[in-house]
């Protein structure tokens, strides 16, 4: 199995406290990998270390076994790509514009979109089910459509690696299936996708493995069925569930510990 990005060891320590703690993760072609855990455990934190958005104080990040921050900006954003947490939009620019930004790395100054970049703009716009907004000016969009957009910019540069945090956090039922759906199909295609998810159930669901984090470091790591334990899942969220295995596997919060 191919592996596409991979960190080693990396901790990043700020104000005294340790968000992300000796963490080693990889992402093998082909995988979509979960990582899940409470709030403030560190996941946004190691997505952007994962990203090269942020140095790490120690530990390396490899995309393509290079290190991260020796890739060229241009280089790196044609490998990947990186949807941020309820990412802000300020440009009075058309949904469309925006969709069409994911193109850039693969442009040099003032070259026109080819027939490719077309064609990689609208799968992504008709994977996202944004036609209805191609027009629409992008400050006036709701949360959850912001996040469409979002997705369909990183699906348009067509990347190797997709890192996307909390992409269904503001989407309705059934762009939350859709979505979860897209990034299945994507990962297929040889390439990999990190997701932070809330959403146990269709982490259990949909992602090949797991990562569960809490306090900055993994504590769990491989297939759905075992990182979503009782064990697991009282210890680090504090919770008794209850859980499902069967075809649509579920897991349900019943009582605080």
């Amino acid at each position: 199995m191919s592996i596409l990005l991979q960190s080693d060891g990396v901790s990043l320590k700020r104000s005294n406290r340790l968000l992300v703690n000796n963490v080693s993760v990889n992402l093998a072609a082909g995988e979509l990998v979960g990582l899940v855990g409470p709030n403030g455990a560190g996941k946004s934190t190691l997505l952007n270390l994962l990203a090269g958005l942020v140095k790490s104080d120690s530990g390396t990040v490899l995309l393509d076994n290079k290190n991260i921050n020796k890739i060229s900006l241009q280089q790196k954003s044609q490998r990947l790509a990186w949807v941020a947490q309820s990412g802000p939009v300020n440009w009075p620019l058309t949904v469309e514009r925006i969709i069409a930004l994911g193109r850039r790395p693969h442009l040099s100054a003032w070259q026109k979109l080819s027939r490719e970049d077309k064609a990689a703009i609208e799968y992504a716009i008709a994977a996202t089910d944004c036609e209805a907004l191609r027009h629409q000016d992008a400050t006036t969009l709701s949360g959850g459509e912001r996040t469409r957009m979002l997705l369909a910019r990183a699906i348009a540069a067509q990347p190797k690696v997709l890192l996307a945090d909390e992409p269904i956090a503001a989407l309705d039922l059934k762009h939350q299936l859709q979505t979860m759906q897209l990034l299945r199909k994507f990962a297929m295609q040889d390439k990999a996708c990190l997701v932070v998810l809330h959403d146990l159930s269709l982490a259990y669901r949909y992602c090949d493995r797991l990562y569960l984090m809490n306090e900055g470091s993994i504590v769990a790591e491989g297939q759905p069925c075992d990182v979503l334990s009782h064990e697991h899942l009282q210890s680090v969220y504090g919770v008794e569930v209850v859980k499902g295995d069967g075809e649509l596997p579920y897991i349900i919060p019943v009582r605080e510990l």
